[in-house]
């Protein structure tokens, strides 16, 4: 294959690998685990932009990262001690049913969700 088709065939494909890389990203949920305030944040370009927007909507210096995500849902529950157990899912019903498994508690009150990347 000649270089100068190869060359235009890798540049094709990065043209068309470039919006769905564009629409790809991080969110992150937030938790103050004290008095229960939340912030949500989505479609950041890192999970560490994710984690720190999500600090700064819940408002508060004790707010705490309880998770961050990549192209996917993630959900929060509450056990009835008090703990937050949080998790993944390719579906909000599918993150929030693997936080309760997580939890152990079928009835972990729910918290918040997130969803971050591709339509």
């Amino acid at each position: 294959m000649p270089r100068s088709l190869a060359l235009a065939l890798v540049s094709l494909a990065l043209l068309l690998a470039a919006p769905a890389l564009a629409q790809a990203s991080w969110g992150s949920i937030a938790i103050n685990p004290e008095t229960g305030k939340k912030g949500i944040a989505s479609g950041k370009a890192t999970a560490q932009d994710a984690k720190d927007a999500a600090k700064n909507r819940c408002g508060d210096p004790h707010c705490k990262s309880a998770l961050w995500v990549f192209n996917g849902w993630g959900a929060v529950v509450q056990k009835k001690n008090g703990v937050y157990i949080s998790a993944l899912g390719t579906t909000k019903a599918k993150a929030f049913s693997n936080a309760r498994k997580r939890a152990g508690e079928n009835s972990a009150r729910t918290v918040a969700s997130v969803f971050s990347g591709l339509s």
